[in-house]
């Protein structure tokens, strides 16, 4: 038990020193290389006692007159430095990166070289035999063996290297890519919003104008309050209708100048209800939203009966505006065919918000027709 805790201590060290070190894509790397490990370690040990025979067997016959115990013992490390050196290099590459790659070589050959003639003189020494008593040819031997070993272990390493920042090139120009991508489509969505409330804003104005022009054809006293009811709604309206985004509050104030402007028009046959509670006014919804649904109540509830009451509230629970427009004119004919309005608002909330925002037109109980828009709830 002592000893589990004292290893599990020591990869938890490792763990927070990794942390530090490594990138995110690095450290979810060395996790998943450590999963591995651990479900694979009797298979690696096979493989790394099997490289290391073959490696004892290798240098015995490059020097029979070495014990083979010395000669195992050199094998092992020579196995475990080139795997040190190849996580080191996985892992550590952007150290490397920007440097010559012959530098790199040059340092890991210089390096095997070294470690070869090391090695050699711990050898002497191990037998008692006198550091001077080494020649030429031996170390002219150890040197290509060490130039060797060196250029083997050097292509590894920069070949890694190469392979590695490559790879994170390549990442970063996706994210790049991905990062532009994204900007290109958040421009088309801009776009695309400003088209669709384009297409609102005639489409609500003509109609007022073509009610007035009515009013005026008949010579009906309410045409002059109907004029100064459009006069004000225009005076609060215009200012912003170009604005990105707009309020409950606001948007329920320009329906209540409307209704009052329909209501003149049909000589006082709509009744309407607004509820909205203050705590809701602040909560930002999309500019002439709820005005498209409230004219589609009009136009195609109310207008073909001739009479009528039309109600405005709104809700919020659970992170969620609730906005419903309801008549209880016509309904839902079956030959009724889906207006330019509601299609839409429906184009403009999936460009909003995709899939969390909904509309929904359902017939009423009693007759008529009930429009339920749902939006992320967001104050303004």
């Amino acid at each position: 038990m002592g000893i589990g805790n004292f290893l599990r201590r020591c990869e938890a060290k490792a763990d927070g020193w990794a942390a530090r070190r490594l990138s995110a894509d690095e450290m979810g790397e060395a996790q998943e290389l450590d999963r591995y490990l651990k479900r694979n370690w009797a298979r690696l040990l096979a493989g790394y006692l099997g490289i290391t025979a073959l490696l004892t067997l290798l240098l015995t016959g490059i020097k029979p007159a070495l014990p083979l115990g010395e000669t195992f013992f050199l094998a092992n490390v020579l196995v475990v430095a080139t795997l040190i050196a190849i996580v080191g290099v996985w892992f550590g590459h952007r150290r490397s990166a920007g440097k010559s790659v012959w530098r790199l070589s040059i340092t890991v050959i210089l390096i095997t070289c070294g470690g070869a003639l090391t090695g050699a003189l711990i050898g002497r020494t191990t037998k008692g035999e006198s550091i001077l008593s080494l020649g030429l040819a031996e170390i002219v031997r150890m040197v290509s063996v060490g130039v060797l070993t060196g250029i083997v272990v050097a292509i590894v390493l920069v070949g890694i290297t190469l392979v590695r920042t490559r790879e994170t090139r390549a990442r970063q120009a996706a994210l790049v890519a991905e990062a532009e991508r994204e900007r290109l489509e958040k421009r088309n969505r801009e776009a695309e919003l400003r088209l669709l409330q384009a297409q609102v804003e005639p489409h609500f104005l003509f109609n007022t104008l073509a009610n007035l022009r009515h009013l005026v054809q008949k010579g009906s006293a309410d045409a002059l309050p109907m004029l100064d009811h459009l006069i004000d709604y225009l005076r609060t309206a215009l200012p912003g209708i170009r604005e990105e985004s707009s309020t409950v509050g606001r948007e329920a104030a320009l329906a209540r100048a409307y209704l009052e402007i329909i209501r003149i028009r049909m000589g006082g046959d709509l009744a309407f209800e607004i509820d909205v509670p203050p705590a809701l006014e602040g909560h930002a919804v999309p500019p002439l939203m709820l005005m498209t649904l409230v004219e589609n109540a009009v136009k195609h509830g109310i207008a073909p009966v001739g009479r009528g009451r039309v109600r405005l509230a709104a809700t919020s629970a659970g992170g969620r505006l609730t906005v419903s427009v309801e008549d209880d004119g016509r309904g839902l004919a079956e030959d009724l065919k889906p207006g330019v309005g509601l299609a839409n608002v429906r184009e403009r909330i999936a460009t909003l918000y995709g899939p969390d925002a909904s509309l929904e037109l359902r017939g009423r109980e009693g007759g008529g027709a009930v429009a339920v828009l749902t939006l992320p709830d967001r104050p303004s």
